[in-house]
């Protein structure tokens, strides 16, 4: 479960005059470089209330409600964005938010969307990376990843994605050194969403797996896990929530 939305935040004090759209969104962005997510989605809902067909500001919103566990609120308040002003970063947002409901042949759809409209944009083969991840097509989410890398090569999450997906091919040594690489350009990046494990602990999930006979790592049902055993003890190293 998500943490509480903004009920105990104080939203932006007005002046005499309001504020511009444009002020809420610098705002915004500067809030959410400071992952200060709950005053966020408080700024956010007051610059909505005086420009309800803000676009970036809807964008806003759902980022940090998909930040903050939140995902079919996420969802919703992406889509009231897209139709306005759609680019490949609103279809990405809500992607994955989309991907942590477990909605993958959505996600997939919104990645496509964003592809036909920017064909390099790294984000999007990120997100179906992951979609193919978890409906067991693990080339396919291999070659997407290395094309996400190849357009992003210091983006950690790409990294970590490619981690997981070799671990899960059984390629130990070679998801060890790709969750090494994730690490070493930022150990502390800031994951998709909350429940996704981050690359350390998916490293020493993986380790740990190696050392204990009969464990192995796979993907299983609607999220990735760590290690099963030959009577299929679950380990989740990650999974949707809802």
């Amino acid at each position: 479960m998500g943490v509480p939305l903004s009920g105990d935040i104080t939203a932006t004090p007005l002046a005499d005059s309001p504020l511009s759209a444009a002020a809420y969104e610098r705002e915004g962005m500067a809030l959410m470089a400071e992952e200060n997510w709950s005053q966020l989605i408080a700024s956010t809902d007051a610059g909505l209330a005086l420009y309800p067909d803000d676009p970036e500001l809807y964008c806003l919103k759902g980022y940090a409600l998909r930040k903050t566990g939140h995902y079919t609120e996420a969802v919703d308040s992406v889509s009231q964005a897209i139709p306005l002003d759609p680019r490949p970063v609103r279809y990405a947002n809500r992607g994955y938010a989309l991907l942590a409901l477990g909605h993958y042949d959505d996600a997939l759809k919104d990645a496509n969307a964003a592809l036909s409209l920017n064909g390099s944009y790294a984000l999007a083969f990120g997100i179906r990376s992951f979609a193919l991840l978890h409906t067991g097509n693990l080339s396919g989410a291999l070659q997407e990843v290395d094309t996400a890398r190849s357009l992003d090569p210091e983006n950690p999450l790409f990294w970590h994605l490619k981690g997981k997906i070799l671990a899960a091919a059984g390629d130990r040594t070679d998801a060890i050194q790709a969750f090494e690489r994730s690490l070493a350009i930022n150990p502390n990046y800031t994951l998709p969403w909350p429940e996704f494990r981050n690359a350390t602990t998916d490293l020493a999930d993986l380790n740990r797996a190696h050392v204990m006979p009969g464990l192995r790592m796979v993907p299983v049902g609607a999220g990735f896990t760590a290690a099963v055993d030959r009577v299929a003890l679950v380990l989740t190293l990650f999974s949707p929530t809802r």
